[in-house]
């Protein structure tokens, strides 16, 4: 017990603080320049006295939760190889296990000073290599002035995606290519013994995956985090099976780092490339120094060296604290510097563009079709990844911008906030330019069929927040989005962003599988009696006219209802026909019985219709997200474009 208690630092209030400080700071590292922040919080729990085995053990204990929730996220919007992660994730595991060992016997042999010694050294060589090149490459594309190139697959990525060994090979989505696991068996097992090690495993794991694989880097900084979480459950596991993580720094590091990881994502908006290797690679060479200077210590505690006086020993150790506090403050003083310095950039900028556009409003402006904000589609909003889902939504915006008369933005998005184990302007950058390839082939592909469309290029934390904001900006009508593929029992699921746009959108949301076209047959539209399905109707007869369609309207009477709530159905659906045949459409009335969903994706099929419109029941605060069951199924197993209307 004395033994395992002889591991943890004490915690009074000052050193809670300066843990709060150094996870905030570290998380505003991590979010400007990548890699976790790690290379930054081991080292800085040394500085107070942490024994190096513990600092690195009680860091990855930290790091594995934030890069699960990283990988969920990134996932969601298809920038992790999950194959890749799985398969360099179990040679990882393999490598940290082996690394750990290794610690756990140096710790053992030689004691606090023999750990010490271990880590520090390691720091000492990995970040003068790495900070020293990430310098070099920072001068380098500053003088060349290749800022913004974009990025090529390497020679080497090329002959190793070139090599057949039979028996060997596997297929990654991420590179299209497929490449033998006995190339990523050597890659993941360096990336974990460096994690065992300093706790930073992406400092291999990133520049491998591009450089040898030939893995894009916003694919790349994705992927390492499913390899971090699978080998930082292990790893934590082995060391916290022989007493050395502290799940007291680790708990304080990470929620100091939560806050500060959202100010460093922002920063990295707001600078090049460039400027933010260069605050890289400065702020490894202090960390560099602070642990250069104690290791004089360490051989002296081994007796490798003369034995050393107290005093000294004390000055260096006391020096060294203050140059990793030095490292922490340039970070932060620069990482803030940036973000308040661009924030007032983009303050000027949005007031320079409030400015010219009066002139230019009325020549741009169409004119009104109808005064109802619920029925006309003057505007019309689509919202794009350039993906194979987005193909659909791509079609019907187009030609409902012509069927409508309507002035057609395009918009893409640039994820920001992310967590990321490589460096995320670097993955910013490439997913910037992504972006902007994606709009330019939209409005591309507009100029050949006919059509305008303006683009509009978003940053953000949350793809629903920018689609809503741009679409409350430009006062859309409507926002049409495509729908991400489902087998099974995911096809009765709305995607998250899907269903957040359609819970805080103010106008109408259209949802198109990527197979799907504009509506030519007939419309289909559901009621159930109250003034959001009424609202729903006025859409529904206007997309008519403009269409020259016939309607069906269906109400869905379920088993369980009385005779009271059949008449009402009933009534509801002869009230909506009586209403839109008096506007002169073209219109039937249906009462089904049975599952909601599953009675109007039947009747869709049988009467051949290509539109279905539905009514949404408008809610505030959490209650927004929530879509309601029936629309949810409707929309993810519809085979035809769905039409959500907002009250």
């Amino acid at each position: 017990m004395d033994a395992a208690s002889a591991n943890f630092i004490d915690l009074d209030l000052a050193n809670v603080l300066f843990l709060l400080a150094v996870g905030f700071v570290g998380g505003m590292v991590s979010g400007f320049i990548g890699s976790g922040g790690a290379f930054v919080l081991t080292p800085a729990m040394m500085s107070m006295g942490a024994p190096g085995i513990v600092a690195v053990a009680s860091n990855i204990c930290h790091k594995f939760p934030k890069a699960l929730v990283g990988a969920m996220k990134r996932a969601k919007y298809g920038q992790v190889d999950l194959k890749l992660g799985i398969i360099m994730g179990v040679s990882a595991e393999a490598g940290i296990l082996y690394g750990a060992h290794i610690q756990e016997s140096i710790k053992r042999s030689f004691g606090d000073a023999g750990s010490n010694l271990y880590v520090s050294a390691a720091f000492v060589v990995v970040l003068a290599i790495v900070g020293g090149y990430v310098l070099w490459d920072a001068v380098r594309i500053y003088r060349s002035g290749t800022q913004h190139a974009e990025e090529k697959v390497t020679g080497l990525a090329r002959w190793v995606q070139s090599l057949n060994i039979p028996g060997t090979m596997v297929y990654f989505p991420s590179i299209k290519a497929k490449v033998s696991f006995l190339v990523t068996i050597p890659i993941g097992f360096a990336t974990g013994m460096l994690a065992a090690t300093i706790a930073v495993g992406g400092f291999v794991g990133v520049p491998s995956m591009m450089y040898v694989l030939g893995v894009p880097s916003l694919m790349a900084s994705a992927t390492e985090l499913v390899i971090a979480f699978i080998m930082g459950v292990g790893g934590t596991i082995k060391y916290a099976w022989s007493g050395f993580v502290d799940i007291r720094l680790a708990v304080i590091i990470l929620a100091g780092s939560l806050f500060g990881i959202q100010l460093g994502a922002i920063g990295t908006t707001y600078v090049k490339p460039f400027m933010v290797k260069v605050v890289m690679g400065t702020i490894m060479i202090i960390v560099l120094v602070s642990r250069a200077i104690v290791i004089p210590v360490y051989l002296s505690e081994l007796e490798i060296i003369a034995p050393m006086a107290a005093g000294t020993a004390k000055a260096l150790k006391t020096v060294s604290f203050y140059v990793m506090v030095l490292a922490l403050v340039t970070g932060a003083f620069i990482i803030l510097r940036a973000l308040i310095g661009g924030m007032r950039a983009h303050r000027l900028e949005l007031a320079a563009a409030a400015a010219a556009a009066p002139a230019e409003a009325p020549a741009a402006a169409p004119v009104p079709t109808r005064l109802s904000p619920v029925g006309r589609f003057d505007k019309v909003l689509l919202a794009t990844d350039g993906s194979e889902f987005s193909a659909g939504a791509t079609r019907v915006a187009f030609e409902m911008s012509r069927k409508c008369n309507a002035e057609l933005t395009t918009m893409s998005m640039v994820l920001v906030g992310t967590e990321s184990e490589g460096n995320p302007v670097e993955v910013l950058r490439q997913a910037e330019a992504g972006a902007r390839r994606v709009l330019e082939e939209v409005k591309a592909e507009a100029a050949r069929e006919g059509y305008e469309t303006r683009t509009e290029l978003r940053k953000g934390t949350q793809p629903y927040k920018e689609i809503v904001r741009l679409a409350d900006d430009i006062r859309a009508d409507v926002i049409v989005m495509g729908r991400r593929g489902r087998r099974g029992l995911a096809r009765m699921m709305v995607g998250e962003s899907t269903r957040s746009v359609i819970g805080y959108a103010d106008c109408s949301v259209l949802v198109v599988p990527k197979a799907a076209g504009v509506w030519q047959k007939r419309i289909v539209l559901a009621t159930d009696g109250s003034r959001h399905s009424d609202m729903a109707a006025v859409v529904a007869g206007e997309l008519a006219k403009k269409c020259a369609l016939p309607i069906s309207v269906v109400s869905v009477l379920r088993p369980q209802f009385d005779d009271k709530r059949r008449a009402e159905g009933r009534a509801a659906m002869e009230r909506v026909k009586a209403a839109l045949a008096a506007e002169g459409a073209t219109v039937e009335g249906a009462v089904l019985e049975g599952d909601p969903a599953s009675q109007i994706i039947e009747f869709v099929q049988t009467r051949g219709a290509d539109l279905v419109v539905l009514g949404s029941h408008g809610r505030t605060g959490l209650g927004r997200l929530l879509v309601g069951s029936v629309s949810e199924r409707v929309i993810g197993q519809a085979a035809c474009p769905v039409m959500v209307v907002k009250a």
